[in-house]
C-alpha cells in the first residue's frame, strides 16, 4: 500500500506541479522583484555580502534573495534559470535550481536533490500536490544539499517536517532534460 501511494504521488507530480512555496508577496530586494527580468549574474552579485563574509552568513543571503525572486506559483514543468528570474514564476523545482546556481557561482558547493516530505497534516498545512496517510502529508519535494552536507529548503529547524532524500538533482529530472527543460 505505502509504495502504491508513492507510486501515485511520483506520478501525479509529473502531470501537475510538485509544490508550492508561502510567498508573502513583500519583496525584500526591490531591485529585484519577481515582476521585473533579472539575470543570474545579477542575483549572485546580490547574494554576495559586502566585505569578508561569513559562509553561513552568504548562505542566509542566497536564501532571502533568491525566495524574494520565486513568488511560488507551481508550474508543470522548470523552464530555465533566466525564464524563471524574468516570469518570477515557480515551486520548489526552480527554487532549488535557482538557488543551487547562485550558491555555486558565490563558490559554495551546492546541487539540487529530490526527495519525500513528510508533515503532520494537522500542523502544517499546504496547498502543493500532496496525498495524506493516517494524518501524515506525503509529498514530492526539491531543495539543495551543500557541499558540508547541510541543507537549503528542507524546513530545517521545523520538527514537524521530514524530508527524506531520494536522488541527486530535481524530481524527473531526467525527463525533463529528454524534453529539453532543462
Amino acid at each position: 500500500m505505502v509504495w502504491s501511494i508513492l507510486n501515485a504521488i511520483l506520478l501525479l507530480s509529473v502531470l501537475v506541479p510538485q509544490g508550492h512555496l508561502i510567498y508573502d508577496g513583500k519583496e525584500a530586494y526591490p531591485e529585484f522583484s519577481t515582476t521585473s527580468g533579472a539575470s543570474v549574474d545579477a542575483i549572485a552579485l546580490l547574494s554576495a555580502p559586502p566585505g569578508e563574509p561569513s559562509r553561513d552568513a552568504l548562505i542566509d543571503q542566497v536564501g532571502r534573495t533568491t525566495f524574494a525572486c520565486v513568488d511560488g506559483s507551481p508550474r508543470l514543468f522548470p523552464v530555465g534559470l533566466n525564464a524563471t528570474l524574468a516570469s518570477g514564476a515557480g515551486d520548489c523545482t526552480d527554487l532549488a535550481l535557482l538557488r543551487a546556481e547562485v550558491l555555486r557561482r558565490n563558490g559554495i558547493p551546492a546541487r539540487p536533490v529530490h526527495g519525500i516530505m513528510v508533515w503532520d497534516a494537522q500542523t502544517f498545512r499546504t496547498r502543493a500536490l500532496h496525498v495524506e496517510v493516517f494524518g501524515k502529508g506525503v509529498a514530492v519535494h526539491d531543495w539543495v544539499e551543500l557541499g558540508d552536507g547541510g541543507t537549503m529548503g528542507a524546513y530545517e529547524g521545523d520538527p514537524g517536517i521530514r524530508c527524506i532524500k531520494t536522488g541527486n538533482g530535481v524530481c524527473f529530472q531526467p525527463v525533463f532534460e529528454a524534453l529539453g527543460y532543462l
